[in-house]
């Protein structure tokens, strides 16, 4: 009997702590809803929905889900744990930036030990009246931008990435920006170490500049448009010594741009585009290397009808492999 007592005593203490540990964590899936009169409720419960994401994802544990149950505006959110955030199919989820970011991802970085935070946005609408740049990335582990549209930042950037720290991974699919006149739709870079990111099936229209490579990054771009940049379509830069850039192309489409894909470097970096199966025309110009910058074509391309001139500067031509 005395046994018997000492282990259900022990089953209720395992309970307890089991019980107090999990709420201490906090559900895996929290909601909000844009309904009339939701507020920011303690729980953020599919039945007791928040308003905003800023309280749903203080509530959600680390790795868990925010998920949007009606359409609506929710307002800019900063982000500095691991969390995703979601609008299901037929859900519209808009978040309007009036000045500043629409979303801003301050997460952890990679370290020796730990591969950093992981953030996934999908299927969001971010609109820029007056706001600087729709998703302002300024340290995470991985970041997976999926079926989002994002339109009218003029003064930054669609998706601006600019680390301090080495070895953080984008992954950006689906994904339109648009309309940033001053802007670039995805920009890329790190001041310390490399980040590396893939682009596949995304189109920049209407910006100042469509996808930039720009200091310390490793970018692959697949199947993707930039079209009606005042600018540069496809950019590989390097601006400071020591850094270096490589962006390699395939399958995608240039048109109606200043310069369709374009390599600069200068200040001592280094800066490489690769460009396999693409399309270069009504550009300004189709193919442009500027500086110290290194424009390598697998000879696979359709480089014509630019109205300036289809190539400009030094294009290498390399053979398949």
């Amino acid at each position: 009997m005395r046994h018997r007592i000492l282990r259900f005593a022990s089953l209720i203490v395992f309970t307890l702590a089991f019980t107090a540990l999990a709420y201490a964590q906090g559900p895996q899936r929290t909601f909000v809803s844009a309904d009339p009169g939701v507020a920011d409720n303690p729980s953020c419960s599919r039945t007791q929905p928040c308003r905003t994401f800023t309280a749903a994802i203080n509530v959600v544990s680390a790795g868990g889900e925010v998920v949007a149950l009606t359409s609506g505006g929710y307002g800019p959110v900063t982000i500095t744990k691991s969390v995703t955030l979601t609008a299901p199919t037929g859900v519209y989820v808009a978040i309007t930036a009036q000045f500043g970011s629409a979303i801003t991802v301050s997460a952890a970085s990679p370290t020796v030990s730990c591969d950093g935070d992981t953030v996934v946005l999908r299927g969001l609408t971010l609109t820029g009246l007056g706001g600087t740049t729709g998703i302002n990335v300024t340290s995470v582990g991985k970041l997976h931008v999926e079926g989002c549209v994002i339109s009218g930042f003029n003064f930054g950037a669609g998706i601006n990435v600019n680390l301090s720290a080495d070895g953080s991974h984008i992954f950006i699919k689906d994904t339109i920006v648009r309309n940033g006149f001053n802007s670039s739709a995805v920009r890329i870079g790190t001041v310390i170490g490399l980040v590396r990111a893939s682009v596949d099936n995304c189109r920049s229209e209407g910006n100042n500049q469509g996808f930039f490579a720009d200091n310390n990054s490793r970018v692959t771009i697949n199947r993707s448009v930039a079209s009606g940049t005042f600018n540069f379509g496809f950019i590989a830069s390097s601006s400071f010594s020591g850094s270096t850039t490589e962006l390699s192309c395939q399958e995608c489409v240039a048109s109606n741009n200043g310069r369709g894909f374009y390599a600069s470097a200068s200040g001592g970096g280094t800066a490489t585009i690769r460009v396999s199966r693409s399309t270069a025309t009504n550009n300004t110009f189709g193919f442009y290397q500027q500086n110290a910058g290194v424009f390598r074509s697998l000879g696979n391309n359709l480089v014509d009808g630019n109205s300036s001139g289809d190539t400009f500067g030094t294009i290498t031509v390399i053979g398949a492999q």
